[in-house]
């Protein structure tokens, strides 16, 4: 790319313009044309941007890169010789000289016009680039800090709807500018600069930029998340501080490990799932020998829901019943004091409810807790110790410059998982163990040099190898003495949102998220066939430790163990997902406002 960049140099120097300032602007227009578009569309055809060989090597049979940084190259020369041919010939001519105030309007133009393709660009990269999102994702993710997410997503935002905002915004102004300061041809036209032209031109890119976006997002999840209001809440939210619990004798440990995009469609076609070859013959073995929810027939999971879509509020969905609605009431702030600011308030959670019956509870991760966060709500909910991977780099763990992924490897988790089980399985209290996984994050995964290539495809052998070492890992607890007394719990977070990894998927096949109940004493579960979501984990969890629930209901879930029909099964699935996405004043007033807010309501 960069040999090709240089010819493309040299043939704008060839052009001789007349000074060194016009030469100066054309080296830096060409080179961000050259250099952005080859970038940009290297990033669209998926070429390693993190391995150099892509940008000094070109490559026309194992990747498009060689074919790319030609066009590119040729397209800019092409243009670049054609305005230098113009100018020459006195076809185009600077007539208008910018003054200041001219300056400071053509720029409020130049920024409205950037920030409408801006909003398209990114509606588009959330929608299509990442897949499987919806509106509600992505204003939660846009509330939240980004301190703890994975640099890697923040380099694809840059080279994806950053880049290509960038690259539909440039020429649109040097459009306006030679509107604005050129004369045309032979045209003895002399332009005079217009405010309210200059203005009017960046409003109406702006409004059709966000006009884009709504068209990307659905109008219908537009109307429903800003306008209109549902009782859901209102009708069936059972609060669980009022529910009288009631615990075993000999209370049981848990263990319950959220799985990073984790989904049953990664079985093969014989056993409920997509794919051609089963990606994951452990969980599946796993899923028969224990007791799975199934959406269908055969080997299947819980049905996605809005607020439960993506990791931090399937992670509160699955552990309080409610989802996670953004909202100005979710503090989250950048502050390092772990109570510094209340989340989700109105909330009690399994973490509570064990906290108060005296469980040891450890949450374990390879990431940064306070992404999105995840440190306020399980420190809140429930006074978690949260072993992260700051807690590793403070104890000594990893070297403190060591990062991978998002922080450190699920090889390192799985091995603090046994050292914690270990360690709490020694003290006279019960205990939670709760764990999140994260080498099976879009996009492709985590491929270390222990992942075997079986598929011949990076993400599928990620898929794979988790399988595996999740596997391992429950070997390990089966052989502990503590296992007898102890419920495993396996569920993914949310369906992958690597974009294209179902590209040839049946539109009628339902995907659903993967779950499986271990180590339980219950008989003569109805597990096929059922419609239900993360808010349902909640109280089937407890009811999975023997815990007996009056009523069934905690949240707006539903215990699957006792029979009873979850919210999907009695609404609809289209129906429950258009009633979570709407406003509803209980929800705010109730749920996410503070205690000393709701005490004082009249």
């Amino acid at each position: 790319m960069f040999f090709v960049y240089c010819i493309v140099l040299f043939v704008i120097y060839l052009q001789n313009p007349l000074s060194k300032t016009q030469r100066s602007i054309r080296f830096a227009y060409g080179s961000f044309f050259y250099l952005g578009t080859t970038i940009f569309l290297y990033n669209q055809a998926k070429i390693d941007l993190s391995d150099w060989h892509n940008y000094f090597f070109l490559y026309f049979k194992s990747a498009p890169s060689g074919k790319i940084a030609l066009g590119s190259a040729v397209s800019v020369i092409v243009v670049m010789t054609l305005f230098q041919q113009l100018e020459k010939r006195g076809l185009l001519k600077k007539s208008y000289r910018f003054k200041r105030k001219d300056k400071i309007i053509f720029s409020i133009s130049t920024l409205l016009i950037f920030l409408g393709f801006l909003a398209y660009a990114s509606s588009r990269y959330a929608m299509k680039g990442i897949g499987n999102m919806r509106l509600d994702q992505i204003v939660f993710t846009m509330t939240q800090p980004i301190r703890g997410s994975d640099p890697g997503q923040i380099i694809n935002y840059m080279v994806d709807p950053l880049l290509q905002a960038l690259l539909i915004t440039v020429p649109l102004a040097t459009l306006l500018y030679f509107i604005c300061a050129c004369s045309f041809f032979k045209w003895q036209r002399y332009p005079e600069f217009n405010n309210k032209k200059v203005v009017m031109f960046g409003i109406l890119a702006l409004v059709f930029g966000i006009f884009l976006s709504g068209k990307e997002f659905g109008y219908a999840d537009i109307k429903a998340f800003y306008f209109e209001k549902t009782d859901i809440y209102d009708e069936y939210y059972v609060d669980p501080k009022q529910v009288k619990l009631q615990f075993p004798e000999k209370k049981r440990n848990l263990v319950y490990i959220f799985l990073e995009s984790t989904e049953s469609s990664y079985f093969s076609k014989e056993l409920g799932g997509i794919e051609e070859k089963n990606l994951m013959p452990h969980l599946a073995d796993e899923a028969k020998a224990g007791i799975q929810f199934s959406n269908s027939d055969k080997l299947g999971g819980m049905l996605q829901v809005p607020g439960a879509n993506q990791t931090a509020s399937s992670m509160v969905a699955q552990t309080s019943g409610l989802p996670l609605r953004p909202s100005t009431s979710l503090n989250t702030t950048e502050s390092s004091e772990k109570n510094s600011a209340e989340y989700f308030p109105g909330a009690y959670s399994i973490g509570q409810i064990l906290d108060e019956e005296d469980y040891n509870q450890v949450l374990l991760m390879g990431s940064e807790a306070e992404f999105a966060g995840r440190d306020k709500y399980f420190s809140q909910h429930g006074n978690y110790e949260i072993r992260d991977y700051h807690w590793a780099v403070e104890n000594g763990k990893i070297p403190e410059d060591y990062y991978e992924w998002w922080g450190y490897e699920d090889a390192k988790l799985f091995q603090y998982a046994k050292e914690t089980l270990t360690e709490l399985a020694q003290k006279d209290q019960p205990f939670n163990l709760t764990m999140l996984t994260a080498d099976t994050h879009f996009e492709d995964g985590y491929e270390s040099e222990q992942t075997p290539d079986v598929f011949g495809d990076q993400y599928s052998n990620v898929i794979h190898y988790s399988d595996k070492q999740i596997y391992e890992l429950l070997q390990w607890m089966k052989k502990q003495p503590f296992y007898e007394n102890t419920t495993v719990i396996l569920c993914g977070d949310h369906l992958t949102m690597d974009s294209d990894f179902f590209d040839d998927i049946d539109p009628d096949y339902q995907r659903s998220v993967y779950n499986v109940f271990l180590n339980t004493d219950k008989k003569k579960v109805r597990e096929k066939n059922r419609q239900f979501s993360a808010v349902d984990m909640f109280p089937t969890t407890l009811s999975a430790l023997n815990v007996k629930i009056p009523g069934n209901r905690m949240g707006i879930g539903v215990n699957l163990f006792s029979g009873q029909k979850t919210l999907i099964e009695k609404k609809g699935y289209d129906n429950f997902q258009n009633e979570l996405m709407k406003k509803s004043d209980f929800y705010d007033q109730k749920l996410m406002q503070s205690k000393e807010k709701n005490s004082s309501d009249p």
